[in-house]
Protein backbone atom coordinates (compact mmCIF):
# COMPACT_ATOMS: atom_id res chain seq x y z
CA UNK A 1 0.00 0.00 0.00
CA UNK A 2 1.27 3.50 -1.12
CA UNK A 3 1.64 6.51 1.24
CA UNK A 4 0.71 10.17 0.97
CA UNK A 5 4.01 12.14 0.80
CA UNK A 6 2.49 14.15 3.76
CA UNK A 7 2.05 11.03 5.79
CA UNK A 8 5.75 10.49 5.25
CA UNK A 9 7.04 13.95 6.71
CA UNK A 10 4.46 13.53 9.48
CA UNK A 11 6.20 10.09 10.33
CA UNK A 12 9.72 12.07 9.46
CA UNK A 13 8.98 14.45 11.79
CA UNK A 14 7.17 12.97 14.94
CA UNK A 15 10.65 9.99 14.83
CA UNK A 16 12.91 13.30 14.60
CA UNK A 17 11.65 14.82 17.78
CA UNK A 18 12.06 11.32 19.59
CA UNK A 19 15.60 10.54 18.35
CA UNK A 20 16.61 14.34 18.85
CA UNK A 21 15.62 14.31 21.96
CA UNK A 22 17.72 11.22 22.57
CA UNK A 23 20.68 12.27 21.06
CA UNK A 24 20.78 15.49 23.30
CA UNK A 25 20.26 14.05 26.11
CA UNK A 26 22.78 11.67 24.96
CA UNK A 27 25.70 14.42 24.40
CA UNK A 28 24.36 16.14 27.78
CA UNK A 29 24.99 13.46 30.06
CA UNK A 30 28.46 12.54 28.43
CA UNK A 31 29.82 16.27 28.14
CA UNK A 32 27.46 18.16 30.86
CA UNK A 33 27.24 20.84 28.37
CA UNK A 34 23.60 22.09 28.06
CA UNK A 35 24.75 24.58 24.65
CA UNK A 36 26.72 21.57 23.11
CA UNK A 37 23.53 19.28 23.38
CA UNK A 38 21.51 21.73 21.87
CA UNK A 39 23.80 22.45 19.23
CA UNK A 40 24.62 19.16 18.09
CA UNK A 41 20.62 18.08 18.32
CA UNK A 42 20.11 21.24 15.79
CA UNK A 43 22.37 19.96 13.47
CA UNK A 44 21.69 16.21 13.74
CA UNK A 45 17.43 17.05 13.32
CA UNK A 46 17.71 18.53 9.82
CA UNK A 47 20.47 16.12 8.51
CA UNK A 48 18.59 13.17 9.57
CA UNK A 49 14.96 14.51 8.70
CA UNK A 50 15.82 14.62 5.16
CA UNK A 51 17.76 11.22 5.30
CA UNK A 52 14.39 9.74 6.60
CA UNK A 53 12.06 11.38 4.25
CA UNK A 54 14.66 9.80 1.16
CA UNK A 55 14.68 6.43 3.15
CA UNK A 56 10.87 6.59 3.07
CA UNK A 57 9.73 7.99 -0.29
CA UNK A 58 13.08 5.05 -1.60
CA UNK A 59 11.23 1.61 0.23
CA UNK A 60 8.13 2.96 -0.89
CA UNK A 61 9.31 2.59 -4.81
CA UNK A 62 10.42 -1.27 -3.52
CA UNK A 63 7.90 -3.90 -3.78
CA UNK A 64 10.02 -6.58 -2.07
CA UNK A 65 7.99 -7.86 1.04
CA UNK A 66 4.79 -5.90 0.30
CA UNK A 67 1.35 -7.56 -0.08
CA UNK A 68 -0.58 -6.27 -2.84
CA UNK A 69 -3.97 -6.67 -3.61
CA UNK A 70 -5.04 -6.83 -7.14
CA UNK A 71 -7.01 -4.09 -7.24
CA UNK A 72 -3.77 -1.59 -5.96
CA UNK A 73 -2.84 -1.95 -9.73
CA UNK A 74 -5.55 0.25 -10.59
CA UNK A 75 -5.27 4.09 -11.04
CA UNK A 76 -7.02 6.72 -9.64
CA UNK A 77 -7.02 10.29 -11.40
CA UNK A 78 -8.94 11.36 -8.92
CA UNK A 79 -10.55 11.58 -4.83
CA UNK A 80 -13.65 9.64 -4.43
CA UNK A 81 -16.74 11.43 -3.60
CA UNK A 82 -19.09 9.41 -1.06
CA UNK A 83 -21.50 8.84 -4.02
CA UNK A 84 -19.01 6.93 -6.06
CA UNK A 85 -18.01 4.98 -2.87
CA UNK A 86 -21.56 3.75 -1.76
CA UNK A 87 -21.57 2.74 -5.66
CA UNK A 88 -18.10 0.67 -5.63
CA UNK A 89 -19.03 -1.30 -2.28
CA UNK A 90 -22.70 -2.04 -3.77
CA UNK A 91 -20.41 -3.34 -7.08
CA UNK A 92 -17.99 -5.58 -5.05
CA UNK A 93 -20.67 -6.84 -2.61
CA UNK A 94 -22.65 -7.74 -5.98
CA UNK A 95 -19.33 -10.04 -6.98
CA UNK A 96 -19.08 -11.28 -3.72
CA UNK A 97 -16.27 -9.81 -2.38
CA UNK A 98 -18.52 -7.88 0.88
Amino acid sequence: MREYRKRSIVKAICWRAIATLTTMLIVFIFTRHVTLALEVGAVEVVAKLVFYYLHERTWNLIGWGKLQHPLARLTVNRELEPDHLDEIRARLRDLGYL
